[in-house]
Parts: C-alpha cells; sequence; structure tokens
C-alpha cells in the first residue's frame, strides 16, 4: 500500500509539473496589461500551484485560440468579445476597469461625428471584435493593426489622424500628451478561461483577491 501511495504521489505530481509548464495565457502588448495584470496573474496562479506562460497574440487571434483549446487564458478582455466563442468562460470579478478614447489630430473635431470623415484615417484594434456597434456605416479608414505601441506611434509621426486607444488606472496619465480626445466609453476587463479549466474558477478569483490585498494592483 506504501509503494502504491508514493506511485500515486509521483504521478500526480508529474501530472501537475506538466500542466504548470503547459498553462499559456495570452496577453497584447498594451502597457497596463504588462507592467501590471501579467505580474498580478502570475502571482495568482502561483498561489493555486501554477506556473503560467505568458505569450504574446493580438486579441482577434488570441480568441480564437483560446475557443479552440490552443490557449489555456487570456490576460484580460471586455465580455462583448466572447459572445461567439463558446468554449470561453471568465472569472465572475472583473480585474481592471479601462477606458476608451479616441486620440485626434489637433485640427480636428473630436467627437463621434470624425467616424464620417471618408478622407481621413482611423487606427484601430480589433473592429469588428469590440469596436462593431461604434463603427457601423462610418466612412473613416480603418488602418488595423496589432500592437498598441504601434497604434501611438503612428499617432505621434501623424501617419493617421484618429486612434481609438484603451487606458487603465495605470496608463490613463498618458492622456495628457493627446489633448485633442474624446471618451467613448468605460469597460471592464475579466480574465478568460477556456471552459476546461472551469475548475479553477473558485481559487484563482480568491487567490486573486488575496494578491490584490497584498500587493500595490489597481483594478
Amino acid at each position: 500500500m506504501l509503494i502504491v501511495g508514493i506511485m500515486s504521489f509521483l504521478v500526480n505530481s508529474n501530472t501537475e509539473e506538466q500542466s504548470s509548464e503547459s498553462f499559456l495565457i495570452s496577453y497584447v502588448e498594451h502597457e497596463g496589461l504588462i507592467k501590471y495584470y501579467v505580474p498580478l496573474l502570475e502571482q495568482a496562479y502561483e498561489k493555486i500551484g501554477i506556473s503560467p506562460t505568458f505569450v504574446l497574440v493580438n486579441d482577434q487571434r488570441a480568441l480564437r485560440l483560446l475557443d479552440a483549446g490552443q490557449l489555456d487564458a487570456d490576460t484580460a478582455k471586455s465580455l462583448e468579445s466572447i459572445d461567439q466563442y463558446s468554449n470561453v468562460i471568465y472569472l465572475p470579478e472583473p480585474i481592471s476597469k479601462i477606458e476608451v478614447y479616441f486620440i485626434c489630430q489637433a485640427e480636428l473635431v473630436c467627437d463621434k461625428s470624425v467616424l464620417q470623415q471618408e478622407y481621413k484615417s482611423l487606427a484601430v484594434i480589433g473592429a469588428q471584435e469590440f469596436y462593431s456597434e461604434l463603427l457601423v456605416g462610418t466612412k473613416i479608414q480603418l488602418v488595423e493593426l496589432t500592437s498598441f505601441d504601434v497604434v501611438f506611434r503612428m499617432f505621434e509621426q501623424q501617419k493617421v489622424d484618429v486612434a481609438i486607444v484603451v487606458l487603465d488606472a495605470y496608463t490613463k496619465p498618458k492622456l495628457e500628451r493627446y489633448p485633442n480626445h474624446y471618451k467613448i466609453t468605460e469597460k471592464l476587463g475579466y480574465h478568460l478561461l477556456h471552459k476546461e479549466h472551469a475548475n479553477l474558477t473558485v481559487p484563482l478569483s480568491r487567490a486573486i483577491q488575496e494578491t490584490l490585498k497584498e500587493n500595490n494592483f489597481v483594478k
């Protein structure tokens, strides 16, 4: 019986180790996610015995890969983006609050009317996934990108006239550099999981709350 118990322990330990090594969480190239929410989740997962690997994947592809089971989780997304993905679930408590803005070149009137200017260009990430309702019937030329760093860089180089940017508590001070801006909406960001990890929902939620209390993280 002792030998059986030892073998069982070794098998379980090896399984847990393999699971930890292969637990993939996607994130996008956004300063708030990289500096704050990735470390938050990394510490929370460690509390439940998982050492995740974070992989840089653009928003649209990340959702497809998560739904297909090729990723295990995604750092944070707003919920309207997951309706069409039946294998994607989310933790009940949001981990972030985001604000979505237009930033516009100085000569433009910066509000939703800018979307009707057919000779202007709009830099955006995930147009159909996140802004399909906003962009219905618009005339502005869309420039689809996958990196917020590139969005800001193209705007500053005046290669686009308008950009949609997403800011959180950590990155909102950046807005001071773009005085001609317009707030579109506020959203909550939720940590996503593939449904095969539904058993992690309760312990992971608890671990995140503990990590938030222990560290200087702001939701």
